[in-house]
């Protein structure tokens, strides 16, 4: 597994192609290689995130966003995966009117049309789920039962919120092997965002069981901070590369 940051982490300081371009130079100086891009402030030009990836050695995973963003605006997240070289398309959260046995099934109709619209680009959906998702309906786990029904279905696992709806995330994500190819590694102390590693999220066994998994790509996430933004990602990026050695 290689490790990376999750660009959203840095959303209020992704305003301006120059302040894209400082953020990832910041971000390559921590030895950040790989990255997944979300919430770069859509004013900025597709071509200046490209070119300052480029630019700083660095390679992206794909775009994330909200299933209702995506949905609005398919064409943009499509341009810069292809502008960037990103492979995945992750949308975030079962949609509201979908939270019934039966929006499910629907939900994953559209997953697969959308994919659908994506093979022929070379790119692909991945499912990432937020906590509440698990109990979008009541009385199931709605996140496994698309699993089950859509079996392609590859997913961008949030560890934090992974964490918070079940007891045995390595034994989850061993479950799943091949169809996970990138987590993101955020924690918290009392609902507070910390850098991976030093708040209240279980870690026991975690990393082993991403690279038996067959997961690629392990990201540091932490959209919300107290001081230096760089240290904490630095501090999270850190860890994991120590639990990776």
């Amino acid at each position: 597994m290689k490790s990376g940051i999750q660009i959203s982490s840095l959303k209020p300081l992704l305003t301006t192609a120059e302040e894209v371009g400082a953020a990832f130079a910041k971000m390559a100086a921590l030895g950040c290689r790989y990255g997944q891009i979300q919430w770069v402030d859509p004013a900025v030009p597709i071509e200046a995130i490209a070119a300052a990836m480029k630019e700083n050695g660095m390679e992206s995973l794909g775009t994330q966003d909200f299933y209702t963003a995506v949905e609005a605006d398919f064409e943009y997240y499509v341009n810069l995966n292809a502008a960037t070289g990103g492979k995945w398309l992750t949308v975030s959260r079962i949609s509201e009117r979908c939270k019934s046995p039966e929006g499910l099934d629907v939900f994953a109709g559209e997953l697969e049309a959308l994919q659908e619209k994506l093979t022929p680009l070379g790119q692909a959906v991945c499912l990432h789920p937020v906590s509440a998702d698990f109990a979008a309906v009541p009385g199931m786990n709605a996140v496994e039962y698309l699993l089950h029904k859509l079996p392609w279905l590859p997913l961008c696992l949030d560890l934090y919120h992974l964490d918070k709806n079940c007891d045995d995330m390595p034994g989850f994500i061993r479950r799943y092997t091949g169809r996970i190819p990138m987590v993101h590694f955020k924690d918290h102390i009392g609902g507070k965002l910390v850098p991976a590693g030093t708040g209240e999220v279980n870690w026991d066994g975690v990393v082993p069981a991403c690279v038996d998994a067959g997961v690629g790509y392990g990201l540091a996430e932490q959209e919300s901070w107290e001081g230096d933004p760089y240290i904490c990602l630095g501090q999270a990026l850190h860890w994991l590369n120590d639990q990776l050695r």
